[in-house]
């Protein structure tokens, strides 16, 4: 992606999270927000059956979707939940959930791009990445994220990893197909080839995907966003 077509996507992306975060409360009923992603929490009780306490970084994390549910789950240990967003909105908004949830003890909020953000070697038992590994630049940058990742996890950590693959956009009122403002825009099939070339010496724990469609209010006119909804999740060995 020319770096024009990557700042107009990101300015796209960052301007709809902004406003949705703004104008919706985290576990908002009807919204995207309601719950996490049943897979995140599943992954994180086959960790606990073997493990009390655990090092845990949400990436892409916005206000809390999946950081203060986890951060609940281990509210009585001394874990560690660390979420990280590019956006201001997000940071401040999951200090404010965190707090208000009571969870403010464990969780951590951190500003940073996920392209370039430093993870201490072997740190973590838990990553989980959702919606996030797309927003990068280009594929190298993708397989560079997750070697960083993959060096910071610890024997027997788990990532859960969501991707939007082969993204198409239309306007709702008119039907007509837009070009998806998204950073990296890859066909199902090579995102899941990625993957698993990424994880060759990893433990595939899942991997399927399934159609999304969400309506959104990211440009002029109101839009359809439709994707295959890529869902990874695998363990160190």
């Amino acid at each position: 992606m020319a770096n024009e077509q990557f700042e107009a996507a990101r300015k796209a992306e960052a301007g709809y999270h902004s406003n949705f975060y703004q104008n919706n409360e985290l576990f908002a009923s009807g919204t995207w927000m309601a719950m996490p992603m049943p897979m995140v929490m599943d992954m994180l009780e086959r960790l606990l059956a073997h493990k009390t306490e655990l090092r845990v970084l949400d990436l892409g994390c916005g206000v809390g979707r999946h950081t203060i549910p986890i951060a609940q789950r281990l509210g009585q240990t001394n874990s560690e939940v660390i979420g990280v967003d590019l956006l201001d909105e997000a940071v401040d908004g999951l200090r404010k959930y965190a707090k208000a949830y009571q969870v403010d003890h464990i969780v951590q909020a951190e500003k940073a791009d996920v392209e370039h953000y430093a993870i201490e070697p072997d740190h973590f038992d838990y990553i989980a990445a959702c919606s996030c590994l797309e927003h990068v630049s280009n594929k190298q940058a993708l397989v560079e994220a997750i070697e960083r990742l993959q060096a910071g996890t610890r024997t027997g950590g788990i990532h859960c990893i969501t991707m939007s693959t082969s993204v198409e956009e239309k306007e709702i009122n008119t039907g007509r197909e837009i070009e998806p403002l998204i950073e990296l825009n890859l066909p199902t099939a090579e995102a899941i080839a990625l993957l698993e070339k990424a994880y060759t010496d990893w433990n595939i724990l899942l991997q399927e995907h399934v159609t999304q469609t969400i309506e959104e209010e990211k440009y002029d006119e109101p839009t359809q966003f439709r994707c295959e909804l890529l869902r990874f999740a695998a363990q160190k060995q």
